[in-house]
């Protein structure tokens, strides 16, 4: 056995221990760590399929085995496929399962018909390298936008880095096969040109796929963890500090551009009577109904958030003081009408409704707000009522 064979049996043992230790990371993360289980199991599956598909794949050049070969490309894709869906699961993306399904179906067919004779294994191969090429080309898009909404386009693209990789291999080995190689001789990976080259590749690509896999994943938690500290869990709506952040911003823009923006301050009549009634189940309800009817009665631009117990606040962005009590007089009516639960009487609502320029500061806007609340609770509940007349503190 001469020495480059032997440099390339040895490096391909390497790469097959890679995929199978990083398999058996992602299954600590998945079980243990119960870190994206589901996600972390698909990726410990695809690893296991890649390390298969080596193994299949390499052989002697003296001594080629088409079937296993043919096998191995198949497996391959199917790797890559669910390699797709862990991101997929990841990002929480909806799956198109009959796209995967028909891929992999028109591959098997490839195989059938070579097994039959039909076929060359060349076509079978060229076809299931084609079919690697698109789906990695659609995780490469799907992951990069994903994580591009969440970071800046570096981190993005850093992340990134090991799919536009492998896509380039593939392709450029691909076309080596077409127009350089006689088919049977070769595999994805393997060149009796330079197997070394190709299989040290193997090693860095390996490696950089699953560290930003883990990389992905863990800003993925980032993100997850941002989310809960920013949102109520209950109503998936903006919690008390993070509504108060963003008020603090938008007044900031209201005293240097003039941009306007009015405050709705909501609390939910009779709620007390509610839990005492049904039970805090029912008070649970009450809340999220009332959550989803704000956010359908807004826009999105608008900022919907819970303030505390029953009590929401809206900032409604570019929107007068008559505006506003039109939007809240309709948000009364809205809950007014729907139904929220059986054998229980609709919900109601009393709204203060405020406009930045009453205010000289965040915090007196909020004071302005609670005020109108509480007058239109002493007016009888169930409407909107304006804070005191606009005293412009702009400087």
């Amino acid at each position: 056995m001469d020495t480059l064979l032997s440099t390339s049996i040895e490096l391909n043992k390497v790469n097959i221990l890679l995929t199978l230790l990083f398999s058996i990371g992602w299954i600590v993360i998945a079980k243990p760590l119960q870190l994206y289980h589901n996600s972390s199991i698909r990726f410990a599956l695809a690893n296991l399929l890649f390390a298969l598909a080596l193994l299949l794949d390499f052989r002697h050049p003296d001594n080629p085995t088409l079937f296993l070969w043919v096998i191995a490309d198949i497996i391959l894709l199917i790797s890559f496929i669910i390699y797709n869906l862990a991101l997929r699961h990841l990002f929480r993306l909806t799956i198109d399962p009959k796209w995967f399904s028909s891929m992999i179906i028109l591959v098997s067919v490839a195989y059938v018909l070579f097994l039959a004779g039909w076929i060359r294994p060349e076509t079978v191969a060229v076809l299931s390298l084609v079919m690697v090429i698109v789906v990695m080309l659609a995780t490469l898009k799907m992951k990069f936008n994903a994580l591009h909404a969440a970071f800046s386009a570096s981190i993005a693209s850093i992340l990134c880095l090991a799919d536009a990789l492998i896509i380039t291999m593939v392709i450029s080995k691909l076309t080596f096969w077409l127009f350089a190689v006689p088919m049977p001789q070769n595999s994805l990976f393997f060149s009796p040109y330079n197997p070394s080259l190709m299989l040290w590749m193997q090693v860095v690509l390996i490696i950089l796929i699953n560290t930003t896999a883990v990389g992905t994943t863990i800003s993925r938690l980032i993100v997850r963890m941002k989310y809960l500290a920013e949102h109520d869990q209950l109503t998936g709506l903006l919690n008390r500090r993070a509504f108060q952040s963003q008020l603090e911003y938008q007044f900031s823009l209201f005293q240097r551009y003039q941009r306007p923006f009015s405050i709705l301050m909501l609390d939910i009549d009779y709620f007390k009577l509610i839990n005492d009634t049904f039970g805090h189940s029912a008070g649970d309800k009450a809340i999220v109904h009332t959550a989803r009817q704000l956010k359908q009665q807004v826009r999105q631009s608008d900022l919907v958030a819970r303030f505390g117990g029953e009590e929401f606040i809206v900032l409604l962005a570019d929107q007068s003081l008559t505006e506003a009590k039109l939007i809240a007089d309709k948000i009364c009516q809205s809950l007014s009408e729907t139904k929220w639960a059986d054998a229980a009487a609709p919900l109601t609502i009393s709204i203060g409704c405020v406009e930045a320029s009453q205010a000289r500061d965040p915090d007196q806007l909020l004071k302005l707000a609670d005020d109108a609340l509480y007058q239109a609770k002493a007016n009888g509940r169930d409407q909107a009522v304006m804070a005191g007349s606009k005293v412009s503190y702009l400087t």
